[in-house]
């Protein structure tokens, strides 16, 4: 078994967690805001992802009862199991089928 230090295991921690954000900020561009009553985020808690129903390189991030609404970079798709923009045959992204 492999003892590390909860010093070690905090760094590395810390680095994940930094380093997250800018690799998903890379692969997405923020559009609209919207509030609607139908809104993708009815039922959906803050903070939660969701994929566009029509469009596998577009998702919805509900906010405190606001969606904002993100599109992967050319080529990408939403991976709404790993809430990341992945390549198509992996995203495994419902919307792709309907295209």
């Amino acid at each position: 078994m492999i003892k590390v230090s909860r010093v070690a295991a905090s760094a590395v921690l810390a680095v994940s967690v930094l380093c997250l954000p800018v690799y998903a900020a890379s692969a997405q561009t923020p559009t609209a805001t919207t509030s609607a009553d139908d809104s993708p985020c009815d039922g959906y808690p803050h903070g939660a992802l969701i994929a566009d129903p029509d469009d596998p390189a577009t998702y919805h991030q509900c906010s405190w009862g606001e969606t904002h609404t993100f599109h992967c970079a050319n080529g990408l798709h939403f991976n709404p199991r790993q809430n990341i923009c992945d390549r198509p045959e992996d995203a495994g992204n419902p919307a792709a089928d309907q295209k």
